[in-house]
């Protein structure tokens, strides 16, 4: 799993990007939704010892690779299961959330619902780091996504958000503040920056 995302420029100096751009704190709490083997949750107590590290993701098996990652960096770092859309956490709980390249698999509504509850989740001026694939930019990549919508494929038509940019709209949809935070890694994942007003 994590050799995969390595292969493809999304491993461990992806997951450190992330953490500078939210410009984690000393103390603060984070959350991490769509967790995975853990790589940002550990990068980030690795980082500052002080924070509080919690993820969640929906899928157990991966959850199980990221505990035995978690013993064997004997850091404190917490993962659960849970969806993202149904986070199991009291509102104003986090002073960050991040999630990486998990929103292009979602539906519409969930990935709306899932922004509503990390709004909820969120303390006031919590800020939520979004890194996911964003509008294309090019004729290129544009192309191989049109070609891409003629497979029957669930993945392809829920990244279809993404593609056209919709993802900063449904952020202000629930109530977020919202900036991109450049560059774009590799061109095409943006960094946004979702504040709670």
């Amino acid at each position: 799993f994590d050799a995969f995302a390595e292969v493809f420029g999304v491993g461990i100096a992806f997951k450190k990007k992330v953490i500078e751009r939210v410009q984690l704190q000393h103390g603060e709490r984070l959350l991490d939704v769509g967790c995975g083997t853990a790589t940002l949750l550990l990068a980030a107590k690795a980082q500052d010892p002080s924070v509080e590290a919690i993820g969640v993701d929906s899928d157990e098996r991966v959850l199980a690779l990221a505990r035995k990652k978690i013993a064997a960096n004997k850091l404190k770092v917490e993962v659960m299961q849970a969806r993202a859309e149904n986070l199991p956490f009291p509102a104003d709980s986090f002073d960050i959330v991040t999630s990486t390249l998990i929103f292009h698999h979602l539906p519409t509504e969930v990935k709306k619902l899932a922004m509503q509850e990390i709004y909820r989740v969120l303390k006031p001026g919590g800020r939520f780091l979004l890194a996911d694939f964003g509008q294309l930019q090019g004729l290129l990549l544009k192309t191989l996504f049109a070609l891409a919508t003629l497979l029957p494929s669930r993945e392809v038509q829920y990244s279809r958000d993404n593609q056209e940019g919709k993802l900063p709209l449904f952020l202000e949809e629930a109530g977020f503040a919202v900036t991109e935070l450049g560059p774009r890694h590799k061109g095409i994942i943006p960094f946004l920056l979702a504040v709670k007003k």
